[in-house]
């Protein structure tokens, strides 16, 4: 799979808070956030499929 590199500006308190996430489940930063949004888009598609 093809990855693409985005950039996204966000608050200096929701970083630390997901840095410190990342941190317990020993994994990275980017590793987390990828995961939070797949699980999103899922949860999406989820909802689309049901109407």
């Amino acid at each position: 799979m093809n990855k693409d590199v985005i950039y996204i500006r966000i608050d200096e308190e929701i970083k630390k808070k997901l840095d410190m996430i990342a941190l317990e489940e020993q994994r990275s930063l980017n590793n987390l956030v990828v995961l939070i949004l797949t699980k999103y888009v899922e949860e999406k598609d989820k909802l689309k499929d049901q109407k």
